[in-house]
């Protein structure tokens, strides 16, 4: 294995190898999201992994599996999809790398027209280990940079989700 040194900014990049693999890892927790299969995302974490999308983390794939089975069971969306695009993947130790993806979110709730016009873009934070059964989240941390403006209601709290 290869690995490319940016040395522009002194951050080592990933391998492609590991580029490839972690790449998929982001794009197939994007496809479980847009595909009614949230349920399943905690087995993407490790067992004490972190998902924040608001102002209370989930911890653990526990906390991480309940918000899933909430959004299957009660869907706020009509349709969504979720865009993966510019990851970048740094080596951060032997095991461990760190990421960020744009993430362009289109989302369609009640009975509102659909439109071309992004619901949300961000960047993921992620943090991500590999383990014997390959590339794992640590951490993903959601950071809004631009929004149309709706208001949905999304669980954000395991302990909180009604």
């Amino acid at each position: 294995m290869t690995e490319a040194k940016l040395s522009t900014t002194g951050a080592d990049l990933v391998s492609e190898c590991d580029y490839f693999e972690l790449s998929r890892l982001v794009t197939e927790h994007a496809w479980r999201a847009d595909n009614g299969r949230a349920d399943t995302i905690h087995e993407l974490y490790i067992d004490d992994g972190e998902l924040s999308l608001g102002p209370t983390p989930l911890r653990g794939r526990a906390a991480i599996l309940e918000w899933g089975r909430q959004l299957v069971a009660n869907p706020p969306w009509r349709v969504i999809r979720h865009v993966c695009g510019n990851m970048r993947f740094v080596i951060e130790g032997p095991d461990a790398a760190e990421g960020t993806t744009i993430l362009t979110v289109f989302m369609v709730a009640g009975s509102e027209a659909a439109t071309t016009q992004p619901f949300s873009v961000g960047e993921d934070h992620d943090r991500f280990v590999r383990t014997e059964a390959g590339w794992r989240f640590v951490s993903r941390r959601w950071v809004e940079l631009f929004a149309r403006g709706d208001v949905l209601n999304l669980p954000q709290d395991a302990n909180n989700l009604s």
